[in-house]
């Protein structure tokens, strides 16, 4: 799976002089470059000035000024959190997340639905929340004997919780190990080694996440390492963003 359809399409509430439109009495530009590298893979929704904030489903970003905030469970970042590269990552991969959640919860899902889209997203979730990832997989589970509004109600609430909850590089190299003991006997010893190898420079700190995931992404290749390869901690949002 790739494209669009592998990582959805957020809507993204933002003010309006953030996308550069000349709000100002001096007409300049207010944008923010990171919304601009953001903006061909989101659908933007303008919060023009005294226009109050709509529901956005996804994420909002908003100013200090901002009168009111939308409900709890949605993905917000204030203006000055997008200076800052954790923040900034954090909020990009929760808000394509959520945009998968509603694509596949608005549509006349089948279990077998819900069942593929918790497996994509099992280390991804098991890398933000633990508890999450095995609540989950515990309503997944439920698919086909519970109400199916009541099910996704509740599926809903636990994915954007577990989401919420911060990674940490101990949950990352977690993930990269079971995704490395997943590969099995598809991997060459070498190449085993050196995937070995730089999971552990990143639990050093010595290279970045994007180092050990970039190798794992290449070397999940063979017929049998399909459920790796289709996961979403490799790829939750398109890699021209450039964030890892």
């Amino acid at each position: 799976m790739s494209g669009e359809r592998a990582w959805g399409r957020p809507r993204v509430a933002v003010p309006s002089r953030l996308l550069g439109e000349p709000v100002r009495r001096d007409g300049g530009d207010g944008r923010a470059r990171f919304l601009h590298d953001l903006g061909p893979y989101v659908d933007w929704l303008p919060i023009r000035s005294g226009s109050g904030i709509g529901p956005a489903a996804d994420g909002y970003v908003l100013t200090g000024s901002s009168a009111r905030r939308p409900a709890a469970d949605a993905v917000i970042e204030d203006e000055a959190g997008l200076d800052d590269a954790v923040l900034r990552e954090a909020f990009t991969e929760r808000i394509f997340a959520h945009a998968r959640l509603r694509e596949l919860l608005r549509g006349d899902w089948q279990p077998r639905d819900l069942v593929a889209f918790q497996a994509r997203h099992k280390m991804q979730l098991l890398a933000h929340s633990p508890t999450g990832y095995r609540e989950t997989g515990r309503l997944v589970a439920e698919a086909g004997t519970r109400p199916r509004a009541e099910l996704a109600a509740a599926y809903g609430a636990a994915f954007r919780t577990a989401m919420a909850a911060r990674t940490s590089a101990g949950r990352n190299v977690n993930v990269l190990q079971h995704c490395l003991g997943m590969l099995g006997d598809d991997l060459d010893p070498a190449d085993r080694a050196g995937l070995a190898e730089a999971i552990a420079s990143y639990q050093e700190g010595r290279v970045a996440l994007g180092v050990p995931l970039a190798l794992l992404r290449h070397l999940a290749q063979g017929e049998a390492a399909g459920y790796v390869r289709d996961q979403t901690f490799l790829s939750p949002y398109p890699d021209e963003l450039g964030l890892r």
